[in-house]
């Protein structure tokens, strides 16, 4: 069924990704756009949000928007995760919901190896060093090498399968906990939760949030962990339950810990996780280059394309209409 009809929808774009003029124009020549580059928690979200039929969104606002979905017939994501969308409350309401699935597999690959480096390499712990003088020493502190190392992986999807091909450049043995068969991939051994937990020298976390996975990594699992190992979570921050890591940390049951996601998002300037000298930290941002941005947008425009000519792209949630 084709959706739209002689009025145009009104097409409202708010995005955390500032659109090119191009990407603005494809959205324009499909219905009423209004467009504006948002803040997360703007306080206006709301008054952005009501009175779109079609809404073009990043989900990490940090608002719930489903009290200004009145009249919304779809949603197009600006994100492969929609945890952070009340899906249900979407599905109440008949809103189509899409994403934008494995835009950011390098990326985040990428930033994740970068953060296990930044932990092996204690990076974080030269600025200060030279900043009091303390290059006098023969060794200022020892680092940790990679080769022979085992990095292990909770989530072996697409960006986790990419990690741990550069895990294996660097000379490392991968481990993954994985509980489908068909999941297996050649170079990966795969091992239970106890055994991920005990054998891992660096421990990446690469998996959705789920009710099976939120809270996974609590003081049980983290006394259950290699002494000294390292714990990196590109993932959703919902996984860890912070209070545990920082008690594993300081009674140095980890060597360090590095995290892209936090539960709370933003965090707090004063969250302890970001003070700590043996946590390495960044702004949600592993899936941002500049590629996979463009990719990101381009994409989430092609969804309301497909669904402005009754075609089914990268659906979530379906809404009043049947696959």
């Amino acid at each position: 069924m084709v959706v739209s009809g002689p009025i145009p929808m009104r097409i409202h774009a708010v995005s955390l990704c500032p659109m090119s003029e191009a990407q603005k124009g494809r959205l324009a020549a499909l219905g009423e756009l209004r467009y504006w580059d948002a803040k997360v928690g703007d306080p206006h979200m709301g008054e952005l949000v009501s009175g779109a039929e079609i809404l073009v969104t990043t989900p990490r606002l940090s608002v719930d928007i489903t009290p200004f979905l009145d009249g919304c017939r779809m949603i197009s994501l600006q994100s492969a995760g929609a945890d952070a969308l009340n899906l249900q409350a979407c599905a109440a309401r008949g809103v189509r919901v899409a994403n934008v699935p494995e835009f950011c597999t390098d990326a985040a690959a990428e930033h994740a190896f970068a953060l296990l480096l930044a932990v092996a390499k204690r990076l974080e712990a030269g600025r200060p060093l030279l900043r009091t003088g303390g290059w006098t020493e023969a060794l200022a502190y020892p680092t940790i090498g990679l080769r022979g190392r085992t990095l292990g992986l909770f989530g072996c999807g697409r960006i986790g399968g990419r990690i741990a091909e550069l895990a294996r450049a660097f000379g490392m043995d991968v481990i993954a906990a994985v509980r489908h068969p068909l999941r297996r991939r050649p170079g990966i051994e795969a091992v239970d939760f106890e055994r991920l937990l005990a054998d891992s020298d660096f421990l990446v976390l690469a998996a959705p949030a789920t009710p099976e996975t939120i809270g996974v990594f609590n003081a049980r699992a983290f006394a259950a962990m290699k002494p000294a190992a390292a714990l990196i979570n590109i993932s959703r921050g919902s996984l860890v339950v912070e209070r545990d890591l920082l008690d594993a940390l300081d009674r140095g049951l980890l060597s360090g810990a590095a995290t892209d996601v936090f539960r709370e998002e933003p965090p707090n300037p004063s969250d302890p996780l970001l003070a700590h000298p043996r946590v390495v930290v960044s702004p949600h941002v592993a899936w941002g280059t500049s590629d996979a941005v463009e990719r990101l947008l381009d994409i989430s425009i092609d969804n309301v394309e497909a669904y402005l000519r009754g075609e089914a792209r990268n659906v979530v949630v379906w809404g009043n209409e049947l696959p």
